[in-house]
């Protein structure tokens, strides 16, 4: 869809096999591609609850069945991955590249982080997989930006080099939390109270719906349904708070308007941080299902407030990502052509 910078160039794969993975805090998604020149077909997939395991390691084992399925194994994960490591952010898993090749039994492992992953996705979707929340100028070339609110809060950048782009990881989502209005500001004391350090992660993601709701409870001294508290214990808060929403429940749509301003102010902060007027793309699970919610030019003016920059920024073409599988396939292509050299 958009040019990407490959690892090692994009010269045509030779055949292999990838198992590629999105590991995040609440779900991993494993999917098994066949690939050959420039196709990637998909063999296989399923979806886990992280928590359920353990490990990922046993999650690849339970996948692969007893077999070695695979030439490759390129997994997207929610952290930082540093000299083939990571402690993922929002769960309890420790994983390198060396333990997944002792316990797979695979010579080529690649931990890529998920937002990185997202970026490399692009190439391997087209229009119809996004969005378009404001048009902006299709002409103005320079670096993109992705921002992803899931279970956490990811973002990533993508450097453009005059003829591709070159994803890279950040950890921006936990940059301090900047307020804007008086509600923000009560949100912040009431979070500082909690975490003590609060980040965008913990206003703009799936766990800062549910604090943004609990603070409009206290706030407005008010008591959770008991039907929406059955579903919150259910384990799933933000979509029990989403649902709540679009059933009319008036704090649950406060909430979700709080989240969505904070995440068009935030989408702003990345783009001038970066220099990314070449395009933003909006990632994760959470707006797709919230469209209804989205009043798209109250969410594009929240996104121009930026004082002398807001005329810069309208020239900022924004979209949704609605692929949920851009982050696996992002994985397979960026493990493919990372061992390309390898294999024959």
């Amino acid at each position: 869809m958009i040019p990407i910078a490959f690892p090692n160039g994009i010269a045509l794969l030779p055949k292999m096999t990838v198992l590629a993975g999105d590991v995040g805090g609440t779900n991993t998604r494993l999917a098994l591609f066949n690939v050959k020149g420039d196709v990637f077909e998909r063999i296989r997939e399923q979806t886990y609850s992280s928590k359920a395991y353990p490990s990922l390691e046993e999650i690849i084992l339970d996948f692969e069945k007893g077999e070695k399925l695979a030439d490759v194994v390129a997994l997207g994960v929610a952290g930082p991955v540093m000299n083939g490591k990571v402690q993922i952010t929002n769960l309890a898993y420790s994983i390198s590249e060396e333990s997944i090749r002792n316990t797979v039994g695979i010579q080529h492992v690649y931990l890529i982080n998920d937002l990185k992953a997202n970026a490399f996705g692009l190439s391997a979707i087209d229009q119809r997989d996004l969005m378009v929340l404001h048009e902006g100028s299709r002409e103005l070339k320079g670096n993109a930006a992705l921002i992803s609110p899931g279970t956490g809060l990811g973002e990533a950048g993508l450097f453009w080099d005059g003829e591709a782009y070159h994803p890279f990881a950040t950890e921006g989502g936990h940059a301090d939390y900047a307020p804007e209005t008086e509600q923000d500001i009560a949100l912040l004391l009431y979070l500082q109270k909690k975490y003590g350090h609060v980040s965008w992660e913990r206003v703009v993601s799936g766990m800062g719906i549910y604090d943004i709701y609990r603070f409009m409870i206290e706030s407005q001294s008010t008591e959770i349904p008991q039907s929406l508290r059955q579903q919150i214990e259910k384990g799933d808060p933000a979509a029990a708070i989403s649902k709540g929403a679009m059933d009319g429940d008036p704090t649950c749509q406060e909430t979700m308007q709080l989240f969505l301003r904070n995440l068009a102010n935030e989408a702003a902060n990345v783009v001038m941080k970066l220099n990314a007027f070449g395009g933003l793309f909006i990632g994760g699970g959470i707006l797709p299902k919230n469209l209804r919610f989205l009043h798209q030019k109250d969410f594009v003016d929240y996104f121009l407030e930026a004082g002398r920059m807001g005329t810069l920024l309208k020239e900022v073409t924004l979209q949704i990502i609605l692929n949920d599988r851009t982050a696996l396939l992002g994985s397979a292509y960026f493990g493919a052509y990372s061992a390309r050299p390898f294999i024959s």
